[in-house]
């Protein structure tokens, strides 16, 4: 089975614009700057601007990686699983994605541990 498969381009927007609203409360929970969480997710500080402020769209490689930095931080998880992003779908795909190397979907182990012990199929 492929992630493509388990998320639909409309789970994904759906997913970025949860994040996208989200994102100022998470920097805010992180203690990050735009600056500071553009060097540790790879997103530059000038595409994070863009995002919150509304002129850009956020896409699934940008949500992927600010993922990977919002689950290393439990603050951050907790803000993330209260509003509903994360769940049984997004493990799902995270998981078969981990399995599939070939898939270059970026995967952090962090997701993976915090939506298995906060979610029950």
């Amino acid at each position: 089975m492929k992630a493509e498969n388990i998320l639909s381009q409309e789970q994904k927007e759906a997913y970025c614009g949860k994040m996208t609203q989200l994102l100022p409360m998470l920097r805010a929970r992180l203690g990050m700057t735009q600056e500071e969480l553009g060097k540790v997710s790879g997103v530059s500080r000038v595409t994070i601007s863009q995002i919150e402020s509304g002129r850009a769209k956020m896409n699934w490689l940008h949500f992927s990686a600010l993922m990977m930095v919002c689950t290393s931080d439990r603050n951050a998880k907790e803000l993330l699983y209260v509003n509903g992003m994360l769940d049984n779908s997004l493990l799902r795909f995270y998981q078969v994605s981990s399995d599939h190397p070939q898939l270059n979907v970026v995967v952090s182990p962090s997701i993976i541990g915090f939506l298995k012990e906060y979610t029950a199929d």
